[in-house]
């Protein structure tokens, strides 16, 4: 499956492949052609969606590079979900979070500055990725619950967020508020210097959409959503993780990334230029489990140091993080001017 060879007109390159090619960087190349090696083009149209709408895309080959390092085998045979894995008794799907119509992509990145509000981002952000959750939850009840292959297995949505510009800087705070209404206001934490006490989340549950219409949240918090056996996101699986990966040297490479201090409200930041920094596949992986899950899964199936799991005990809450723990990640690149 060759990614990079165009195989649609330049005007309907999406901006990302576009970027890519631009960057014509062979060592990033080689980090997605072996993300996709082994990959099951099973419709003939996953090189087209690469090129012209890329994030989902994207985003199925960073899943498929995960289930490899965990050397979990896959079942192309079937036509969907996207990934069956009977040796597993586990089905996944994987979806992204897009721009609502008429605002802005996160392809727009480089004209725009960071967000000035971070409650007012992540409120975008949070009613993106319930739309995508509840509406792969529908397609469960509605289709593939009837396949052989899926019932009495455990049923994983496995989502991204690619809704608005800078939406890497969500980080966890959309999804678990989507999850288990869970909020972690920033913006009160800023203004207040920290004087009101330590950083810490409060229940949210409802957001509200432009026109004024709430948004239930809490989709692990009732058995509504028994279906979906866990929800598996990394907001930092982006082009940064895939340059991260690369063996490129470049010049003026440099890299911002937040790591999770369990001693302070303040991640820890490293900054280093690409011959220096380091990051793994796994860095910035998230699985948050249902407890009212018709099929649980297993938590031992995904553990591995770096990567964050919440999920109950009886009535017990248990969130595994580590020390160091990848929360959000930027790359910089730093262009020479001719004299």
């Amino acid at each position: 499956m060759d990614l990079f060879n165009p195989i649609i007109e330049e005007r309907r390159w999406h901006p990302n492949f576009r970027s890519l090619l631009l960057l014509d960087n062979r060592s990033t190349f080689d980090v997605l052609n072996d993300w996709a090696l082994g990959f099951n083009d099973r419709d003939g149209k996953f090189v087209q969606e690469f090129q012209t709408t890329f994030n989902s895309s994207f985003w199925e080959l960073y899943l498929f590079a995960v289930l490899k390092e965990y050397s979990v085998p896959v079942d192309f045979s079937k036509s969907r979900p996207d990934f069956c894995i009977p040796s597993l008794n586990l089905n996944i799907e994987a979806t992204i979070a897009t721009n609502a119509q008429g605002s802005e992509p996160e392809s727009t990145l480089l004209d725009k500055t960071s967000p000035s509000n971070l409650n007012t981002f992540n409120m975008n952000t949070i009613i993106r990725l319930s739309n995508s959750l509840s509406a792969k939850h529908n397609k469960y009840v509605d289709s593939y619950s009837a396949l052989d292959h899926v019932k009495g297995r455990a049923f994983v949505v496995a989502v991204a967020n690619f809704d608005q510009p800078f939406s890497f800087l969500a980080c966890q705070r959309p999804i678990e508020a989507v999850l288990h209404c869970y909020y972690v206001d920033e913006e009160r934490y800023i203004a207040t210097g920290g004087r009101e006490g330590r950083l810490e989340g409060k229940e949210l549950l409802q957001a509200f959409k432009s026109n004024g219409s709430p948004v239930t949240l809490g989709l692990f918090t009732t058995p509504v959503y028994k279906e979906i056996s866990a929800v598996i996101f990394n907001g930092c699986a982006t082009i940064g993780k895939v340059r991260a990966l690369s063996t490129d040297t470049s010049y003026g490479v440099i890299f911002t990334a937040l790591r999770l201090n369990p001693a302070s409200d303040q991640p820890y930041i490293i900054k280093q230029p690409k011959r220096l920094y380091q990051e793994s596949l796994l860095d910035g992986l998230r699985i948050y489990h249902n407890p009212f899950a018709e099929h649980p899964l297993d938590p031992a199936l995904f553990r591995r140091p770096g990567v964050f799991q919440w999920y109950f005990q009886g009535d017990e809450r248990i969130v595994e993080q580590y020390e160091g723990q990848l929360l959000a990640r930027s790359v910089c690149t730093l262009i020479r001017k001719a004299r």
